[in-house]
């Protein structure tokens, strides 16, 4: 948990982990957890616990110190990542990846597409989804858009809860549009419009590898989701600890979301696809836009997940009528599979060393003059 990025990011990371430690149905007994926070100067600690107090006489320490602590004290068996920055949803990953600790939920080659809207556009357009259409812009280089067509969205291409986010209806208004979202990426996203209903889309993993589609969300909006309608901060400039209740207004969304069929089932489809496209694992989570025929128009992918009853994903889980679905049990088989999928893992790294080395104390004469038929088999 934490950032480096910056304060509002950090906190939102610690409000994540707080929500998801808060929850009294957590098998305690059976799971063990600790904490790594990773702080805005880029040190860690490790304090014994989410509290104000706790975090604050935890020892921080530089990376490498960290790294020994974990690999030599603590040891853990798995890592639950609430770091969503883009560095911390990739690069604090591959880490682990390194330190051969596993993690629940999406891989870093997954996210590292997922978090640059242009780049997971191009991804999902060129597989047939429907993606808004626009312009990307580029500091220093294309500062302007040659091809959308007013009303737009502009939005910095790696940002979330709508930060550098505007929908632009009127000429006068597109340059601070846009130096605004230049003020959190040097990418920007000019697209089109879709009038229409915002829904959410989440998919899910189950064992054998098939797709479900949880119950969906329709957000209503006058027009588009900004960051009023999430988390926002107070009069101080952060984030409160009860920002995550209050950005759920009554009234502003229902779950599951009132669809035809014939709406269910296209989504349904952009969904899975885009799930499979990006190489996600677990699961996934989509904003999608509904244009006036109903069809469906991804504006991005959410690869996160805070595991906390008052997550978007289990409280989609919630309507699906499965108590396996049901929060922490979801959380839980996730935990129990993810330590599976690393034992196999594990079991088939040594089993393939095992061959190759009884390959190779056998047959010198093949090594010498065919070594790659040797690897193969």
């Amino acid at each position: 948990m934490g950032s480096r990025q910056d304060e509002f990011i950090h906190d939102l990371s610690l409000l994540y982990a707080k929500a998801c430690d808060e929850c009294a149905d957590l098998d305690r007994k059976k799971y063990e957890f600790s904490f790594a926070h990773v702080h805005l100067d880029g040190r860690w600690s490790f304090p014994v616990d989410l509290t104000k107090e706790s975090r604050e006489r935890a020892k921080a320490m530089p990376l490498a110190a960290a790294i020994a602590h974990i690999t030599d004290e603590l040891k853990p068996d798995l890592m639950v990542p609430h770091m969503f920055c883009s560095e911390g949803m990739t690069r604090y990953r591959s880490l682990f990846d390194l330190l051969q600790i596993p993690f629940l939920g999406n891989h870093d080659e997954a996210v590292w597409p997922s978090t640059d809207k242009a780049t997971t556009k191009h991804i999902l357009g060129a597989a047939g989804v429907g993606v808004p259409q626009g312009d990307l812009l580029e500091k220093g280089k294309v500062e302007w858009p040659t091809t959308a067509k007013l009303p737009f969205v502009v939005k910095a291409c790696n940002e979330d809860n709508s930060r550098g986010l505007s929908l632009v209806r009127r000429e006068e208004d597109v340059a601070a549009a846009i130096e605004y979202a230049f003020s959190f990426d040097p990418r920007v996203v000019v697209e089109e419009y879709i009038a229409g209903r915002e829904i959410r889309a989440a998919v899910v993993e189950e064992e054998d590898g098939s797709l479900t589609v949880l119950p969906k969300i329709e957000y209503f909006l006058e027009d588009i989701r900004t960051a009023q309608h999430k988390l926002v901060t107070g009069a101080d400039g952060k984030l409160s600890d009860d920002a995550i209740h209050q950005a759920k207004k009554e009234g502003d969304r229902q779950c599951p979301a009132d669809l035809s069929p014939e709406i269910h089932a296209r989504v349904d489809e952009a969904v899975q696809t885009a799930h499979r496209m990006l190489k996600c694992r677990h699961y996934s989570l989509f904003d999608i836009r509904l244009n006036e025929e109903g069809l469906p128009f991804v504006l991005e992918a959410c690869l996160f997940c805070s595991f906390s009853p008052v997550s978007v994903i289990p409280a989609m889980a919630a309507h699906a009528g499965r108590d396996d679905l049901r929060h922490p049990n979801f959380f839980h088989s996730l935990i129990e599979r993810t330590l599976k999928e690393s034992k196999n893992g594990e079991e088939s790294a040594s089993t393939a060393r095992g061959m190759l080395e009884d390959g190779a104390s056998g047959s010198s004469e093949i090594a010498s003059s065919d070594s790659q038929g040797v690897v193969a088999s």
